[in-house]
C-alpha cells in the first residue's frame, strides 16, 4: 500500500501547473510515474498524471500510448480504441497504436485483428510481439496448429520470452497435448519467471489435462474454493481440437 500511496503523491503533483505551464515534475517524470503506475496495477492513478500532460499537449503520443493502455487495464476498450486513434491522427505509422487497436479488435473479431497483424508483420516480419499477438488471434478462433508456429516465431526472435512461452503452452493445451502445456508451465514456475500469472495458466492447463485436485491445489492460491471449481468447470471446455 506504501507505494501506491506515494504514486497517488506524485498524480497530485503532477496535476499541479508551473508558472511556465509546464509539470512541476517535467513530462519525461510524469510519463515516467505513469509507467510505475500501469507496472504497479494503478491504472486509476497513471490516468490522472497522463490526464495533465494531454491537457497541455493533446498531440502527445507517447502520453496517449500509455492512456489507451490504462484504458484496458480498466476494462475500457472503446476509451482505449479512441485514444489509440487520436495517436494516430499524429502518426499514422505508430507500429504501437496500430498494433494496439488490433488488439482491442481481438476481443470481437480476432480475424480481423489476425489480418492487421499480419499487415504489419509485413513491414516488421521479427517483431516477436506482433508474432505472440498473431498466435493469440489464431487461437481464439480455434486455429492452434498456426497459433503454435507464430509463437515458435516470437521466441526464436526472442529467446525466453515469457508471454510467448505462457501463450505456447496453453496453445498446446487447447489443442489436444495438455500433457506439454502442463510441462512448459512447470518449467516456467520452478523457475520464478512470471509470478502468480504462470500459476494460474498451469491450473488452466492442468484442469484441460483432466487433472482437476492438481488444477484445484495450484489456483486455490489466488481464489476462493467456490471461484475454482468455477474456473475449472469453465477451463475443462477448452480442451477442443485444432478447428482448422
Amino acid at each position: 500500500m506504501r507505494s501506491i500511496s506515494v504514486l497517488f503523491v506524485l498524480a497530485t503533483l503532477a496535476g499541479c501547473g508551473a508558472p511556465s505551464g509546464q509539470s512541476m515534475m517535467g513530462e519525461g517524470s510524469n510519463l515516467r510515474v505513469a509507467d510505475a503506475a500501469l507496472s504497479s496495477g494503478s491504472p486509476e492513478v497513471a490516468l490522472q498524471v497522463l490526464d495533465g500532460i494531454l491537457k497541455s499537449d493533446p498531440r502527445n503520443t507517447e502520453a496517449l500510448l500509455r492512456q489507451a493502455k490504462a484504458q484496458l487495464q480498466m476494462g475500457n476498450a472503446n476509451a482505449a480504441e479512441i485514444s489509440y486513434r487520436k495517436a494516430l491522427i499524429v502518426d499514422a505509422k505508430l507500429v504501437e497504436a496500430r498494433m494496439g487497436l488490433a488488439k482491442v479488435a481481438m476481443r470481437t473479431n480476432p480475424a480481423e485483428a489476425e489480418r492487421s497483424f499480419l499487415d504489419l508483420l509485413a513491414a516488421q516480419p521479427k517483431n516477436a510481439q506482433l508474432l505472440n499477438n498473431l498466435g493469440v488471434a489464431r487461437d481464439l478462433q480455434g486455429h492452434h496448429a498456426d497459433a503454435q508456429k507464430a509463437y515458435q516465431a516470437a521466441l526464436d526472435a526472442s529467446p525466453g520470452m515469457p508471454s510467448a512461452q505462457q501463450n505456447m503452452a496453453l496453445s498446446l493445451a487447447v489443442s489436444g497435448r495438455a500433457p506439454e502445456g502442463v510441462a512448459m508451465l512447470n518449467r516456467l514456475a520452478e523457475s520464478g519467471e512470471g509470478g502468480r500469472k504462470v500459476r494460474d495458466n498451469l491450473g488452466l492447463a492442468l484442469a484441460i489435462a483432466g487433472n482437476t485436485a492438481e488444477a484445484g491445489q495450484v489456483l486455490s492460491e489466488g481464489m476462493s474454493q467456490a471461484d475454482v471449481a468455477r474456473a475449472i468447470a469453465a477451463y475443462r471446455t477448452l480442451g477442443t481440437p485444432d478447428a482448422r
